[in-house]
């Protein structure tokens, strides 16, 4: 039980009781005062106590199963989803959370990327880095419908945006800066014009800065480093780059070393040589048209199919 959910039982139990002074009858008021938070407290109990039992079978000390189970009493996902795929799991209950997965990803398995603008599934896409960490297997990746290139500065952790609308909460990361690929550059190019006065009085002509990046869909061509970041792919509406989607693909390239390879891949060649095939193609002829408006009508159309 999230705590969404505990929170929607407090406004229900809330709504009894503001009904009971209302309409004092005394069904009501067992209902209100007994059965609500019987009920309640039942339901997130039966939660609390399944993470507890199975954090002790797998061999976790009692004083953290005990801490586990209180932390599933109040948010359960968090144990579903971050503590027990790092537990000792044998290949029957990994294979179980990466069917479960697809409540997070919104994809069949956890490396496949969806397309934020056709929300067409790329499979065998992504993997895990250190340091907690997602990138692409291959680079570039683009997709095999609309042809646009999906590992860019858009949603790279080392691209940093122009514009301070990004840290106050905005939307628009079109133009930034990389900050691993450096060199040095004019200082009319990369400061104010004050500070570069300044600058310019104190003897300095250029710094060794971050190159700049026009266009955030373009990545530079000697770029040799991409890591997703998680709160700029959100505001394509992606889904979860972070710590629950690196800990599921942790999980999933555990589990295929495990499996056999030979019957993974008879069942999923038919379906993934077209898949190929149009992937490739889009490597050929890319859409290099893509703007900021398209983008937002992008959006937008996602947001009202989704509200629908």
């Amino acid at each position: 039980m999230s705590a969404r959910h505990h929170l929607i039982f407090f406004l229900i139990w809330m709504g009894g009781g503001i009904l009971y002074l209302i309409f004092p009858f005394p069904l009501l008021k067992i209902a209100v005062l007994y059965l609500w938070p019987i009920f309640w407290f039942s339901v997130s109990f039966y939660y609390a106590a399944s993470a507890f039992s199975f954090s002790r079978r797998k061999g976790v000390p009692f004083f953290r199963s005990l801490l586990y189970g209180m932390e599933a009493l109040v948010h359960y996902p968090r144990f579903q989803w971050v503590r027990r795929p790092q537990l000792v799991i044998g290949d029957d209950e990994k294979r179980q959370i990466l069917a479960q997965s697809k409540q997070i990803t919104q994809v069949n398995l956890p490396s496949s990327f969806m397309c934020p603008f056709c929300r067409i599934e790329i499979p065998g896409t992504l993997k895990t880095v250190p340091d907690k960490g997602i990138t692409v297997k291959s680079r570039p990746v683009y997709c095999p419908k609309c042809r646009t290139r999906l590992d860019v500065c858009r949603y790279c952790l080392f691209f940093e945006p122009a514009t301070s609308a990004f840290i106050v909460g905005g939307t628009d990361i079109s133009t930034g800066k990389c900050t691993v690929i450096k060199r040095n550059q004019p200082i009319e190019e990369i400061c104010t014009p004050t500070m570069a006065k300044r600058l310019r009085e104190q003897g300095w002509d250029t710094l060794y800065a971050g190159i700049k990046i026009s266009d955030s869909f373009t990545p530079p061509d000697n770029c040799r480093q991409f890591q997703f970041d998680d709160r700029k792919t959100s505001l394509d509406h992606l889904p979860d780059m972070g710590e629950v989607r690196y800990l599921l693909l942790r999980l999933e390239e555990s589990y295929s070393q495990n499996s056999s390879p030979s019957s993974s891949s008879s069942s999923s060649s038919s379906s993934s040589s077209s898949l190929e095939r149009k992937t490739e193609l889009a490597k050929s002829n890319p859409n290099k048209e893509l703007s900021s408006s398209l983008i937002c009508s992008k959006r937008d159309t996602n947001s009202s199919s989704a509200s629908k």
